[in-house]
């Protein structure tokens, strides 16, 4: 079992055609996401989707630091950014998963079980991007890095 680590933005306004969380694996290793948590911050009421989706490419990300959960754990050798200039392409035709979450003040969880986590491969990308919504909301990823 490797280290975990948490990442989160906070209160940011999602788009349907710019991620607002994109975590790319190390070249090294692998990652699994354990987690993926989203806060409705909004003060209205609107219907929100969030694809979480493979992804490739992207230039110029502005990384965010995800911080180890374990006082002992060395930092995170996975990226993790919040925004780009170019922003990475989705892949494949189906999402991994769809996350709803109303933007007035609503949470889902997104918490996988030991052998149904999201498998990311060495320099593997995944993109978290709004499929429906622009509502304000607050993302938190939990992740392993393995291998």
């Amino acid at each position: 079992m490797g280290s975990r680590y948490i990442a989160n933005k906070v209160g940011a306004a999602l788009s349907t055609t710019n991620d607002s969380m994109t975590i790319t694996a190390a070249s090294t290793r692998a990652l699994k996401i354990w987690e993926i948590r989203v806060y409705g911050q909004g003060t209205t009421s609107a219907a929100n989707e969030i694809l979480v989706q493979r992804s490739s490419g992207g230039a110029t990300p502005v990384p965010l630091v995800p911080q180890p959960l374990s006082s002992g754990a060395a930092a995170a050798a996975s990226t993790v950014a919040t925004s780009w200039t170019t922003q990475p392409g989705l892949t494949g035709t189906v999402p991994l998963r769809r996350i709803g979450v109303n933007s007035n003040g609503a949470y889902s969880p997104l918490v996988f079980m030991p052998g149904s986590e999201i498998e990311v491969p060495p320099s593997g990308q995944i993109s978290l991007r709004s499929a429906v919504g622009t509502g304000s909301v607050t993302i938190e990823l939990i992740f392993e890095e393995v291998g």
